[in-house]
């Protein structure tokens, strides 16, 4: 659970950008990826985790294709479409569609504390019985919709979401057994963008999260599951100079939940215990140092997790788990090579030192580098070590990929060769910017 919640709150320190940089109506979760997770560029993915940004992104269209996972999912893991429109003035309106492969943060994301998979563990270990003509207790949620808007006035912007996703698995047969298993989520965030002085811009954002779940049997007790996730980042852009840019930001977040925990049986009663807390802080300082048409982003950084789960009578003691991440390096080149040709490079690393405590043992310290989260999941998620990328723009519609580095190491091998190198592009991004 404590790398779960890590992804998650990287991925929130993830999103900065600069307000002195042209913004650019391009780009995407593969355009991070390819330039090593880098938080500290220009991209309008910055919207999907504060809604105050979209006060700068009018009139766009953008979303992910995302990578192919093969028969269990031939539609692609992480797609997603989103869209934000000036309707007059100051004032933009948007939304965002997402599924529960959504690879960002904030309120787009489903379930982050995975509280369907765990009612449904509880369900089965407990014996509880399952509905007939049903393959689960609770059917996990994935359809998520986003609505966001923004004004922005003078060097002010800010912006409000709101999302809401939910599920009803019900059955009531003739014969055997009835139940109803539920699931939802509701989410709000808001962001404000606004410079303080002609070198110092200001970006804070917030984001609550409160997934639940509920399954109530024909006969025995209700099981209710419910949590509250909140988010907090803040970021100070410094422009240096006209070439330098400094960019520190830290990301704040905290978990908690509670469940009661029903029985199969009329006899017994429902009992209350609380669910694994975790708080994170995540700390970066990063730079753009921009040439003409060439940049390079990046910096260091580092993060403190911990979380504990309690005690369950007669099953396990009380477990506390720390983490402390350091260093975090996020390292990426871009250049326009031409009007429709970008090429990308980056390096992500990260190592991670964690400690568990239980009441019943010594302290156990475990310490390893960070190679890869969980394969091409995501921008958080990148393997670790060298990443390529290239974008192409073609008028106003643009396609950012990340490059399957085998490609590259086949080399004229891939030209009458017998190599195998799979998918050319490990992971798209399309957008367009209406005129």
């Amino acid at each position: 659970m404590i790398r779960r919640y890590f992804l998650f709150g990287l991925i929130t320190l993830l999103f900065s950008v600069s307000v002195y940089a042209q913004y650019k109506q391009t780009g995407g979760f593969a355009r991070l990826r390819a330039m090593g997770n880098n938080p500290y560029v220009v991209d309008p993915s910055v919207m999907t985790v504060n809604p105050g940004w979209a006060g700068y992104y009018h009139n766009f269209l953008f979303g992910d294709l995302g990578f192919t996972a093969g028969a269990f999912q031939p539609g692609g893991v992480g797609q997603f479409v989103a869209a934000n429109f000036h309707v007059g003035g100051g004032l933009a309106l948007g939304g965002m569609l997402t599924r529960n492969d959504f690879l960002g943060a904030g309120i787009g994301n489903l379930d982050p504390g995975g509280l369907v998979g765990q009612i449904n563990t509880y369900l089965e270990d407990a014996g509880f019985p399952q509905p007939t003509g049903s393959p689960t207790y609770v059917v996990g949620l994935n359809n998520n919709l986003e609505l966001m808007g923004s004004i922005k006035s003078g060097n002010t912007a800010f912006g409000l979401g709101v999302a809401y996703a939910s599920t009803t698995n019900e059955f009531a047969p003739d014969t055997g057994n009835g139940a109803i298993g539920s699931a939802s989520q509701l989410g709000f965030n808001a962001g404000i963008v606004t410079k303080l002085t002609g070198s110092f811009l200001l970006d804070i954002g917030a984001s609550l999260i409160m997934p639940s779940t509920d399954f109530e049997p024909a006969v025995g007790t209700k099981t209710e599951f419910s949590q509250t996730i909140i988010l907090v980042n803040a970021r100070i852009f410094w422009q240096y100079s006209s070439k330098l840019e400094f960019v520190p930001a830290v990301a704040f977040i905290t978990a908690s939940g509670t469940s009661d925990l029903g029985t199969p049986s009329t006899t017994g009663a429902a009992t209350s215990t609380d669910l694994p807390s975790l708080t994170l802080i995540a700390v970066g300082l990063g730079m753009n140092y921009k040439v003409g048409d060439f940049l390079l982003a990046g910096g260091p950084g580092f993060a403190t997790i911990s979380s504990k789960r309690p005690e369950v009578a007669n099953v396990s003691p009380e477990l506390t788990t720390s983490a402390f991440v350091f260093p975090i390096w996020n390292l990426g080149v871009e250049w326009n090579m031409n009007d429709w040709f970008v090429a990308r490079f980056g390096y992500f690393a990260a190592t991670l030192r964690t400690t568990t405590e239980t009441a019943a043992s010594a302290t156990a310290v475990n310490e390893l580098i960070i190679t890869s989260f969980a394969g091409p999941y995501g921008p958080s998620t990148v393997g670790g070590g060298a990443t390529v990328g290239v974008g192409f723009r073609l008028g106003n519609f643009s396609l950012d990929a990340t490059v399957n580095e085998d490609v590259l190491r086949q080399g004229f091998n891939n030209f009458g060769g017998g190599g195998l190198t799979g998918a050319t592009f490990a992971y798209l991004s399309l957008s367009y910017a209406m005129p």
